[in-house]
């Protein structure tokens, strides 16, 4: 869950309007289509909020 948060992370900022990500493969483009896809716990959110 952690890759997707780190994915998803400069969005929670309103300055950020796109994140380009690298990759090496095809399979990394898969990888990472699923990550950005999936949910996240607004816990999880709150919890990398109070670790700073």
């Amino acid at each position: 869950m952690l890759p997707a948060a780190a994915l998803r992370f400069p969005h929670r900022h309103s300055a950020v309007a796109n994140v380009l990500i690298g990759v090496r493969s095809a399979e990394e483009i898969v990888e990472d289509l699923s990550l950005a896809a999936g949910d996240i716990p607004d816990a999880l959110w709150g919890d990398l909020d109070h670790a700073g």
